[in-house]
């Protein structure tokens, strides 16, 4: 018996595998592309400096991902348990992104004593011709509980924000 007369051992896992990996590339070449850019807004005036980073999808969904968002108030008044705030997704309460318009609505709670919450209104436009920047404005509301009877703190702060979405 030579070794051309001999059983062919093996080949059938290989033209399977072959087979299962022609099969994933032409499902994935047939299945429509998903798009996603990133997001990037940013507030820097006296009363606050705010940098937030996403990922986000295009499309009737345009979902929100891997948000990181740092606040730091810095206003006279201000707080210290304000000075710096560092959140993630789970503050970002309600996200608005469509055509010309992104807006983004923020919450956060103090894990410390005493009781603080912070809530964070953007609402942009895109300017001009470029579909990419954002410009607008920014409302902060700031509450920390007072402590041993004393008074609780209450503000209110308004400036521009500029977003990029690309």
């Amino acid at each position: 018996m030579g070794f051309a007369d001999q059983p062919r051992r093996g080949y059938a896992a290989v033209d399977a595998g072959r087979c299962a990996v022609a099969a994933v590339l032409l499902l994935a070449w047939a299945m429509p592309a998903g798009a996603s850019g990133s997001l990037d807004c940013s507030i820097d005036d006296k009363a606050i400096a705010f940098d937030a980073q996403a990922v986000f999808s295009h499309g009737l969904a345009a979902s929100i991902s891997n948000f990181r968002a740092e606040l730091n108030a810095r206003g006279k008044d201000a707080p210290p348990a304000f000075a710096k705030v560092e959140m993630d997704g789970t503050a970002l309460a309600h996200h608005w992104f469509h055509g010309s318009e992104l807006r983004l609505h923020l919450y956060h709670e103090r894990a410390e004593t005493p009781f603080g919450s912070l809530e964070l209104v953007l609402r942009t436009r895109s300017r001009d011709k470029d579909e990419t920047a954002f410009a607008g404005h920014y409302e902060l509301k700031l509450f920390l509980a007072g402590v041993d009877g004393g008074k609780a703190f209450e503000r209110t702060y308004r400036g521009r924000a500029t977003c990029s979405a690309g």
